[in-house]
Order: C-alpha cells, then sequence, then structure tokens
C-alpha cells in the first residue's frame, strides 16, 4: 500500500433518485499510483471517476485530496479541478480555438500565466503527446485519437497532482486507441497519479498497479492485476473476465 494518500474516499455513497450508484465506497490512490477501474457497464465506475473532482456530488461520506476534503463551490472548486485533470469520452475541445488555443487557455485563466509562458508550455506538451505539428489547426481538423492526445496534453498542462480518465479511449476507431494508450502508458512510467475508467484490459495489466473491480455500485476487488487477472476471487469478476477475455 502506498505510504502517502494523495485521493482517499471514506464511505462514500450517492443516488439518482431511487438509484444507488455508490454503496459504501472505500478507495485510497497513493501518489504515483496507478488505479484501474473495471467493471460491468452501470456499476458506477464513470461516477466513482467523477465524485473525486466534484463533477458528481455525494449523498454521504467523505472525499479528500491531499489531505484536504473536496470545497463545494466557487473557487476553491476551480483551484481543485485545476489540480486534478480530468480527461473524458469525448474529447470537449473548443471547436473555434486552435489546438495551442485550447491548451493553452486555462493555463491563462486558471493558473495566471502570460501567454507567452502559457504557449510554450503548450508546445512542449504538445510535443510530448506527439501532436507539436498540429498546433495550429482546429480539432475538427484532428483525428479522435490526435483530439484525446490534445485533451491529455491541455489537462497536463495545469501541471495537475492526478489525472481521471473516464473511459479515454470508448469513442475512438480501434486503430486510434493505442496511441493514446501511448501516452498514459508513459504518464504511469514517469510517475503520474492517475485513476483509468477503462475497459482496455491490457493496459489495466501492463500500467497498473492496482485493479479495482466494481459491480452493483460497489468496489467487490482491489488488488494488484497480476492477482486479479490470474485468480479473481468474487464470481462477478471470473463472470465479467470470461466474457472479455474471450475476444
Amino acid at each position: 500500500m502506498a505510504v502517502d494518500p494523495l485521493i482517499e474516499l471514506r464511505n462514500v455513497n450517492k443516488y439518482y433518485g431511487e438509484l444507488h450508484v455508490l454503496r459504501d465506497i472505500d478507495l485510497t490512490v497513493g501518489k504515483g499510483e496507478v488505479v484501474v477501474v473495471i467493471g460491468p457497464s452501470g456499476s458506477g465506475k464513470s461516477t466513482l471517476c467523477r465524485t473525486i473532482n466534484r463533477l458528481e456530488t455525494i449523498e454521504s461520506g467523505t472525499i479528500t485530496l491531499d489531505g484536504r476534503p473536496l470545497p463545494a463551490e466557487g473557487k476553491a472548486l476551480a483551484r481543485l479541478r485545476a489540480e486534478v485533470g480530468m480527461v473524458f469520452q469525448s474529447f470537449n475541445l473548443f471547436a473555434h480555438r486552435t489546438v495551442l488555443q485550447n491548451v493553452s487557455l486555462a493555463q491563462v485563466k486558471v493558473r495566471g500565466r502570460g501567454r507567452q509562458e502559457a504557449d510554450r508550455r503548450s508546445r512542449e506538451l504538445l510535443d510530448r503527446v506527439g501532436l507539436l505539428n498540429q498546433a495550429d489547426k482546429y480539432p475538427a481538423q484532428l483525428s479522435g485519437g490526435q483530439q484525446q492526445r490534445v485533451a491529455i496534453a491541455r489537462a497536463l498542462a495545469m501541471e495537475p497532482k492526478a489525472m481521471l480518465f473516464d473511459e479515454p479511449t470508448s469513442a475512438l476507431d480501434p486503430e486510434m486507441i493505442n496511441e493514446v494508450l501511448e501516452v498514459m502508458r508513459q504518464l504511469a512510467r514517469e510517475g503520474m497519479t492517475m485513476v483509468v475508467v477503462t475497459h482496455e484490459m491490457g493496459f489495466a495489466r501492463a500500467s497498473a498497479n492496482r485493479v479495482v473491480f466494481m459491480a452493483d455500485g460497489r468496489i467487490v476487488e482491489d488488488r494488484s492485476p497480476d492477482e486479479f487477472f490470474t485468480d479473481p476471487r468474487s464470481d462477478r469478476a471470473k463472470d465479467f473476465l470470461s466474457k472479455i477475455l474471450k475476444h
């Protein structure tokens, strides 16, 4: 277990009306850990991911980031969202701004950087995700895989303490998935703290420190990838793996 917890969820419950989507969730993510969250559709994975930067509110329990409880709203919440980068299924880029402007915008608005410094940092990050040569294009001129890599660069530009990925490859064509996973694998190797909701079992096996398996709003297993994939303990996990590993 990592000594230094960065993200902690304690006894977290979340409802949509009558539907109990997160049930007594306890989860600790240590600094530099990569935790991959998997499970069947509707198990609460994305909701869990979105509670960590308060895109979803919770009914009970506590969530702390780096020892501090999540702020409810206002400037403190905006600051928190800068500390926790988020990459979604859809790329959420601004269509009328260039790639470079997309990556620089929040640095100027939220971090208060000068435009030149922000652009310099943006170019470094675009280079890191292999897209420096696309800096002056608009999102619509890029492939889905390229847009998602821009979205990752944009999140990294805020120098977050942790990165959340909510099914970052599920909207992509198969041939584009790997270019996004490669950027994520590189981040994992560099020690970025990551919570990744994904269907990509190869990524879970190779890059995760821990696999968290969810079903029906609960965490059913929380183990190393080796243990989880070779010897799942619960029937739910066995069933899930038998379905997906056949393909």
